[in-house]
């Protein structure tokens, strides 16, 4: 079997958006922030105000993109696949994961989905390979050399 090399980052990335909820509850968070600094005081966006907003949501694009592409995922994932996801990674998703932890989880999902291990790892590497196309992250694929025929 191949090496995931994207597992712990779109482990982290899931486990962001249901920290969050989504990405809408996130950018409403950001632009609450953003109102707040601001004021509440101000009827009409100065040209300022908007370039600041521009600003945040450029510094936060990366968050954006993730949330947006875990959005995907559970859209055109079947439902296993979605339940899989729930059970391992959005589970307390404020808390840090310890050694062992996926493992449990994997093991709780098998008795209530019910499903075997195999299969709950094979769904949650299928909603991750997703996860990596949507953001455009390369996966381990042979590659072929520059200028090779």
């Amino acid at each position: 079997m191949s090496k995931d090399h994207i597992r712990d980052y779109a482990t982290e990335a899931f486990r962001f958006y249901a920290r969050w909820g989504g990405r809408d509850s996130y950018v409403k968070s950001l632009l609450a922030d953003l109102q707040q600094q601001r004021g509440s005081g101000i009827c009409f966006p100065t040209e300022s105000a908007l370039i600041h907003k521009e600003q945040v949501m450029r510094e936060h694009m990366a968050e954006i993109a993730d949330l947006e592409a875990v959005e995907v995922v559970m859209k055109v994932c079947d439902t296993d696949v979605r339940q899989a996801v729930e059970m391992v990674y959005f589970y307390k998703p404020y808390e840090s994961i310890e050694w062992g932890d996926i493992k449990q989880r994997v093991h709780y999902a098998e008795i209530h989905m019910p499903a075997g291990e195999r299969s709950i790892y094979r769904w949650l590497a299928e909603a991750r390979k997703i996860f990596a196309e949507e953001r455009g992250l390369r996966l381990n694929k042979k590659n072929k050399k520059v200028g090779s025929n």
